[in-house]
């Protein structure tokens, strides 16, 4: 029998990247550990990987390729994104909160150091040039569509084929945080962009559905399956912690446009989420294979919700959170572990 196709999804949620970066980084760990490969990497194990903002940043760590065509960053390489260079790129100056009414007037962020750190890591690496098949969402704003780049799609394709720093950063152009991301092909073909968790914050079943259209035993990937059906798929779906916030009626009947703004964005991102997680299981019940769709959405135990908050504090507590999560979970991600390494 074929292996079933393996697809890797991750949520966007900012700074709290940090949690499904700190689960993956363990599940890496061990699987150096029980193949006895400390350069085994996720990506020489997953046929497809799926990720929106955050996710998508990951995503793109993940699948980067140094010059002999293996992995160039470990999960390690991926967490210390966040826990070395996210102060940086959510740094709010004095100046800079007053300049924009603390984000009201203005995008609340310069991109300058996100864009310092995406270059740092990608280069200018093109996405034909990935790994692995992908999906990473992104919203036209301008043509009003929604965006999936894919490594497949760029291949002998220079209209589709974008620098992977570009596409990182128009994943996780998340509105009012920092200004839409403008970027070209490779045939300097224009798009203007937005963070893809407007659409698809959970991007599980773009993934689920990119993975029915391609014949794997014409990509690089693990999998041989053409054109897969639930039965043919194991699918591990990360998200960034659970939002734990109640909005109470008797505050929330007063709000207006101003009061509504936080809320919605957070409501959006879980409530999609949650959505694409309920149809994913209903899916794979449908066909008796519950055992092969995996959903990983710890807590956020003392860790903010909110998506900048890069204090000391809070990057230790999303940390933690996603210890304590492994931790707790221990016999979950075996089993993941073990359905990541059979055939």
């Amino acid at each position: 029998m074929s292996k079933k196709i393996k697809i890797l999804s991750i949520d966007g949620g900012g700074i709290r990247g940090i949690i499904p970066g700190t689960i993956l980084n363990y599940i890496e760990s061990e699987i150096q550990k029980r193949t006895n490969n400390p350069d085994s990497r996720l990506a020489d194990h997953f046929d497809l990987v799926a990720g929106t903002s955050t996710g998508g940043i990951l995503t793109c760590t993940y699948l980067m390729c140094d010059e002999n065509g293996q992995s160039k960053y470990s999960a390690a390489d991926a967490l210390n994104i966040y826990l070395e260079r996210g102060g940086d790129i959510f740094s709010l100056s004095f100046w800079r909160k007053l300049w924009t009414i603390f984000g009201i007037r203005r995008p609340k962020y310069s991109v300058d150091a996100l864009e310092s750190a995406l270059h740092d890591y990608f280069g200018d690496t093109m996405t034909a040039d990935l790994k692995r098949p992908c999906i990473i969402t992104s919203y036209d704003i301008r043509d009003r569509k929604a965006v999936f780049f894919n490594k497949v799609d760029g291949v002998n394709n220079p209209v589709r084929n974008y620098k992977v720093k570009d596409v990182a950063r128009a994943t996780s152009a998340a509105p009012t945080y920092f200004k839409p991301a403008r970027i070209k092909s490779a045939i300097d073909a224009p798009l203007v962009l937005v963070d893809g968790g407007v659409f698809a914050n959970n991007p599980t079943l773009c993934a689920y559905a990119e993975a029915r259209t391609l014949d794997f035993g014409k990509q690089d990937t693990p999998g041989d399956i053409a054109f897969p059906s639930a039965e043919d798929m194991f699918v591990l779906s990360l998200g960034t912690g659970t939002e734990q916030e109640p909005y109470y009626y008797d505050k929330a009947k007063n709000w207006g446009m101003v009061s509504w703004i936080q809320p919605i964005i957070d409501i959006m991102m879980s409530g999609n989420s949650e959505t694409v997680d309920y149809q994913l299981k209903q899916m794979f019940k449908a066909v008796k294979k519950q055992g092969s769709y995996h959903r990983i959405q710890p807590s956020l135990h003392n860790a903010k919700s909110q998506m900048d908050d890069v204090s000391p504090q809070n990057l230790n507590a999303l940390h933690e959170a996603g210890l304590v999560y492994i931790a707790n979970n221990e016999e979950k991600i075996n089993k993941v572990i073990d359905q990541i390494l059979a055939d």
